[in-house]
């Protein structure tokens, strides 16, 4: 009888032992839930009650359809590829759940069609796409101060070439040592990015007078202010001839007279404004 006894206190302490966590969990629940009972929701019901918009909240991004010239510098800027641009098909589509707001597309857009929007997508059980149709078929607005074709002011190029790498459309080829400029029309999507640019201000649409560039003074010759150098090498980065070698380690700043256009890219990149023309 007392082997029992002991048997049958020994299987109610293991119950009370193994119930014990259950019964602290819940009254620690219990107490939640009525603490909740008596306190304002930590949460909105979005979108059904707006939200307060902080100053520096990104949102999603916008596009004016009737602005959009299908140019694909967005698609091209997106870091995680969540926009497609087709052009014939007129159609311009972002990944909702794939985008990441950090607005580059927003800042490349040369037409300033793309947005950051106060809005979020809403959840759902599938990957938000959103296509918008845009109007390729119209011609594009081209820039103030003139229409028509993308033309070049032969005179005034020095052929660096930074037309060409800006182009959003691969419409332009540039060779430096023929000295030839050639615009493909039919790729042009005239965004004027290449006019922007142009470190000599010799593009223009439709034979309009380009902006002068201002040219430096001097015999035409680049030269470095050593003492204030600081050998940073954001020329040699910009150059579009290649034709500058910086050292920081060796204190060496060198220019190849021969392959340098004298476009004055270099000039204006310098931060210290030790270089001249």
């Amino acid at each position: 009888m007392s082997k029992l006894v002991i048997l049958i206190v020994i299987v109610v302490a293991a119950l009370v032992c193994l119930a014990v966590p259950y019964l602290l969990g819940f009254f620690k629940f219990s107490k939640t839930i009525l603490g909740s009972m008596f306190k304002k929701p930590s949460t909105l019901m979005y979108p059904v009650k707006p939200r307060e918009w902080q100053e520096r909240t990104r949102g999603a991004v916008g596009i004016n359809a009737d602005d959009c010239i299908g140019c694909g510098m967005c698609a091209r800027a997106c870091p995680t590829n969540a926009i497609e641009v087709d052009k014939n098909g007129g159609e311009w589509t972002i990944q909702r759940m794939q985008c990441i707001q950090c607005s580059a597309c927003v800042d490349c857009c040369p037409k300033d069609c793309l947005t950051m929007e106060n809005l979020y997508t809403i959840p759902d059980v599938v990957k938000v796409v959103d296509t918008v149709e845009i109007p390729t078929k119209k011609a594009a607005a081209a820039p103030a101060g003139g229409d028509g074709d993308l033309e070049c002011d032969k005179e005034t190029c020095v052929y660096c070439g930074l037309c060409a790498k800006a182009c959003p459309a691969d419409a332009l080829t540039v060779d430096r040592k023929e000295k030839t400029w050639e615009v493909d029309k039919e790729a042009c999507v005239k965004c004027g990015a290449c006019i922007d640019k142009c470190p000599k201000k010799s593009l223009s649409f439709g034979g309009a007078a380009p902006a002068a560039a201002e040219e430096p003074s001097g015999d035409g010759t680049l030269k470095c202010d050593l003492e204030e150098c600081v050998y940073c090498g954001l020329c040699a980065k910009n150059c579009p001839a290649e034709a500058l070698t910086v050292d920081r380690k060796e204190k060496v700043w060198e220019v190849d007279d021969e392959a340098c256009v004298k476009c004055g890219v270099c000039v204006d990149k310098c931060p210290k404004k030790c270089l001249t023309l």
